[in-house]
């Protein structure tokens, strides 16, 4: 929701600003929107293989997801844990075909199969550094456009002093055209640049981290239930995990599965 609102609002305080000073008509120059808008794709397909660019689409949605709770994954980890240790760790193989999550997923049925808790995490470590490496590429990928945008708007004004020089000879009605593009190509590579590109990438190691999080908590509650433990103790060990203002939701939801729980019996 803030992805959303933060482009809306500064959008449209860009857009007073623009009719304010005359209209979005003098704004709008397909030839400068051209010049920063096919550079940076040429760079950014230089830069990167093209299953890459083209997945950028896919990479995109994860700006607008909602970040998951971390507290809900430590709530399934304890209801696994106190299943498992009510049946057996082979009842737990439902879960681990139905569980949405696929390290999860992933974890538990190896945890059935009887693998030692050093594969399990082995394992499991290895599939977080391969999601690591995609998501720091997709954030690397908006980066690259943040820096190659203002660099094409430079270009376009470079671009439009050369013709502006050009047209001298013409007389000063020649100036405008060439003026034009040399300005709002500057314009365009810097809001593209500050408005989307770099934020996006922002968004996108902020949300990472918290992917990171979640699969941590993933990782070490299931192999905590591999070890047995107690599941009030999976519960207190994962909530280091969550920050403050988390603790504090998580805690309340435990309060009331307690009490109605006690009220049940």
């Amino acid at each position: 929701m803030s992805s959303i609102i933060g482009i809306v609002v500064g959008a449209g305080l860009l857009l007073y600003s623009i009719l304010s000073q005359g209209g979005v008509s003098i704004f709008y120059d397909p030839p400068s929107l051209m010049i920063v808008g096919g550079g940076t794709l040429a760079a950014i397909l230089i830069s990167f293989p093209l299953q890459r660019v083209v997945g950028l689409f896919k990479i995109l949605k994860n700006v607008f997801a909602k970040d998951a709770d971390a507290g809900a994954y430590i709530a399934v980890v304890v209801r696994l844990a106190h299943k498992a240790r009510k049946d057996s760790l082979l009842s737990l193989q439902g879960d681990a075909t139905n569980v949405k999550n696929r390290m999860m997923s992933m974890g538990l049925q190896l945890v059935i199969d009887g693998q030692p808790p050093e594969i399990v995490r082995a394992v499991l470590e290895t599939e977080l550094d391969g999601l690591l490496s995609r998501h720091d590429e997709g954030a690397r990928i908006f980066k690259s456009m943040g820096r190659y945008s203002p660099a094409f708007g430079l270009i376009g004004t470079l671009i439009g002093l050369i013709s502006m020089l050009k047209s001298l000879a013409g007389g000063p009605e020649n100036l405008g055209p060439g003026m034009a593009t040399a300005l709002i190509t500057t314009f365009y590579g810097a809001l593209f640049s500050n408005l989307l590109f770099l934020p996006m990438a922002d968004k996108l190691e902020n949300s990472s981290a918290k992917e990171v999080q979640q699969i941590r908590i993933v990782i070490e509650g299931i192999l905590m239930i591999q070890e047995g433990q107690n599941p009030r103790m999976i519960e207190q060990k994962l909530n280091a995990y969550l920050e403050p203002e988390q603790r504090i939701q998580h805690f309340d939801r435990m309060l009331k599965r307690d009490k109605g729980a006690a009220e049940g019996g």
